[in-house]
């Protein structure tokens, strides 16, 4: 016998020697169950020796963490011991241990710290269910669909089923079982057993029926449940949920009950969620604030463990994440506005962190549900991986009052100066926030502010955009609003008019957006765009959801967003001009010869060879020379002093600038350029 196996074979006989042994183990939530107790994970030990035992010293190890156990633990002769993960260690049983239902191995250990009692493998587990010895203290190993901590194992069973597979096809819906098993299902919202349908040629479905199904088979755990809607367009999406998980006393969603507005775990339900041909088992919540009341709602979906989730719900984008967020853009208005704000940032160079979102058709439990976005929650996960994966730092409104600068960590009380802003902050990032929130005119900061920043040495804080659906009026008195509450409606723009230097940083960048992505050609563009394309959707929204809640029809939506575009930025001007004291003036900027380059003002592109930005007096514009293919920047007419193609103007009044470009290898004097010139 090899060396290695005669280890083995004496370490296995020390173990089944030893007195105290693992006897059972569970690591998942049992179905809607609150996790607690026997519906939770635990583990229990066996004490096969004659004498009582404290368990004050042993070690139980898994993964590189280990749990020492508490004194006054104690176990009787050939009686057990259940421990409860989840809490920190003492002396009721309670441990802080984790188990993963995807499987491991768990280690007894002696209080000595180094003789090893026990060695425990499981695979990956189906919820409610436990693995554990065929008796008490025994050789053999078996499964248990009806778990039993504290009492006497029985009716173990030899293999976990996994769950079917379910295919649509031309011929129906295939319901494909493991080997030596067979599908049950329903199509009444209940869960299956072996006394369900079960059938061995694809079912023929009417579009939008919810089947349940589940595999079984003799001297086998059955398997975890799986749910599928018939009829679904490759674009859609489905999210199933019992329905008395979604109404009544224990629903999450119920009105009547006002379980809406309630969070935590105790709020959140099984769930399935369906792209296409792929369902995942996740846990759901109602998410959002002001727009938990309306019919229609944000739903959060959790991949979990205790879901039974197995692995990240992936979006149309092509990512995939632990927790996604379905948006319902409830609001009047709210999907054009979110959509077109969201790719306002982008195109204005990304400053602001937005969550990558994707328009999708949701039924829920069957039903058409109206039009959501799919997109990664705004947490931790979506901002360490815009930080690489690495830990971030998270700052955010309390619900209460807005987020000043001040309470940032690391920030100084009182004003903030321009030099410790630049040291702390991400200065693009915030004077773009405050630009967006004042064009919108939103007031809902309380709700809305949220910041991160790198953990590491000199991270810096930036600022994430979203739910950008509350606008004012375009004639709102904005910037008299904002700066003149007694209670800020906003924590920045305030204390960026109130310092110079943030003044005309943001006065700047202001100008640059309302002569580029907020410039009435370019705005209006992308308005007709996502009109173009989300008009069908949006149809279907309205119509599902008119006559229960407010629902504009698309056309009044683009409308309103078009008459923003058309009246928002004179009024600003204007606002921010009596405000500043400053003068408005005009900087006109050409490119010869036409289509020989762009100029970016603020590092934003203009659109037309021929642009006038409206700014003001003693406000400094930086300017860049573009060159097309081919093309060379060749000067500056207009701007004093020899100058290269980055240029900072500073104009007390009106200003014509061209900026003058060549082809490739030509002099000024239109000569080509040889060695010897």
């Amino acid at each position: 016998m090899r060396a290695w196996m005669m280890v083995a074979v004496l370490l296995y006989a020390g173990m089944l020697a030893a007195q105290v042994r693992i006897n059972e183990l569970k690591c998942t939530r049992t179905p809607r169950s609150d996790g607690q107790g026997p519906a939770g994970d635990w583990v229990e030990l066996y004490n096969a020796g004659s004498q009582a035992v404290d368990l004050g010293g042993y070690i139980l190890t898994m993964e590189g963490r280990a749990e020492r156990l508490a004194q006054g633990l104690w176990i009787a002769p050939g009686g057990t011991k259940v421990l409860w993960c989840g809490s920190p260690a003492d002396s009721t049983g309670r441990i802080a241990l984790k188990l993963p239902r995807t499987g491991g191995s768990l280690l007894l250990v002696a209080p000595d710290g180094s003789t090893l009692l026990d060695l425990f493998t499981w695979p990956e587990m189906p919820q409610g269910a436990s693995m554990g010895r065929r008796l008490d203290g025994g050789r053999e190993w078996g499964f248990f669909a009806e778990p039993t901590p504290g009492a006497p194992n029985h009716d173990a069973l030899s293999r976990l089923l996994p769950p079917p597979t379910i295919r649509q096809g031309g011929d129906g819906l295939e319901l494909v079982a493991a080997p030596g098993a067979e599908v049950h299902y329903t199509t009444d919202g209940t869960p299956p057993d072996e006394r369900s349908m079960t059938s061995t040629t694809p079912l023929r479905l009417p579009a939008g029926t919810v089947v349940y199904a589940q595999s079984f088979g003799q001297d086998a755990v059955p398997g975890p449940q799986t749910v599928f809607t018939t009829g679904l367009a490759d674009s859609a999406w489905a999210l199933t949920v019992a329905a008395d998980d979604l109404l009544g006393p224990t629903g999450i969603a119920d009105e009547a009950y006002g379980n809406h507005a309630r969070e935590g775990r105790a709020w959140q339900r099984q769930a399935w969620v369906q792209q296409g041909g792929r369902v995942w088992p996740v846990g759901v919540a109602i998410a959002g604030s002001g727009s938990r009341g309306l019919p229609k709602r944000n739903f959060k979906l959790l991949v979990r463990d205790r879901f039974g989730g197995t692995g990240p719900v992936q979006l149309p984008d092509g990512t995939a994440w632990q927790t996604v967020l379905l948006r319902a853009d409830a609001t009047p208005h709210a999907f054009l506005r979110n959509t077109f704000m969201a790719e306002v940032a982008r195109r204005s160079g990304g400053r602001v962190d937005v969550q990558p979102a994707s328009a999708v058709p949701l039924y829920l439990n069957g039903r058409h549900h109206g039009l959501y976005r799919a997109m990664p929650a705004k947490g931790r996960e979506w901002m360490e991986r815009l930080n690489g994966g690495r830990e971030v730092e998270v700052a955010k409104s309390t619900g209460r009052a807005p987020m000043p600068l001040q309470q940032l960590p690391g920030s100084p009380q009182g004003t903030l100066p321009a030099d410790v802003g630049v040291q702390l902050l991400d200065t693009g990032s915030l004077v773009d926030l405050a630009c967006f929130d004042l064009w919108t005119g939103r007031a809902d900061h309380d709700l809305n502010v949220r910041a991160w920043r790198p953990a590491q040495a000199g991270g810096k804080w930036r600022w994430v955009m979203y739910d950008m659906d509350q606008w004012a009026p375009p004639g709102d008195r904005t910037v008299q609003r904002m700066c003149s509450s007694t209670v800020p409606e906003t924590p920045f723009l305030p204390q960026l008019l109130a310092d110079q230097d943030w003044q005309q940083a943001f006065l700047a960048r202001f100008a640059a957006l309302c002569a580029t992505t907020f410039s009435r050609r370019q705005a209006t563009a992308l308005a007709d765009s996502l009109y173009a394309r989300h008009r069908t959707a949006m149809q279907l929204d309205h119509v599902r959801w008119k006559g229960q809640m407010a629902s504009p029809s698309p056309e009044e939506c683009y409308g309103a967003l078009l008459r923003h575009i058309a009246q928002r930025n004179d009024e600003l001007f204007a606002q921010l001009s009596a405000r500043t004291g400053r003068k408005r003036i005009t900087v006109s900027v050409r490119v010869e010869p036409a289509g020989s380059g762009t100029v970016a003002v603020e590092d934003l592109p203009l659109g037309d060879a021929n642009t006038e930005i409206l700014s003001w007096a003693g406000v400094p514009l930086h300017l860049e020379a573009r060159a097309a293919n081919g093309m060379e920047f060749d000067g500056w007419r207009g701007v004093a002093g020899e100058q290269g193609r980055r240029v900072l103007v500073d104009p007390t009044g009106d200003l014509r600038l061209v900026a003058v470009f060549r082809p490739q290898g030509l002099s000024r004097k239109g000569r080509l350029q040889q060695g010897f010139e």
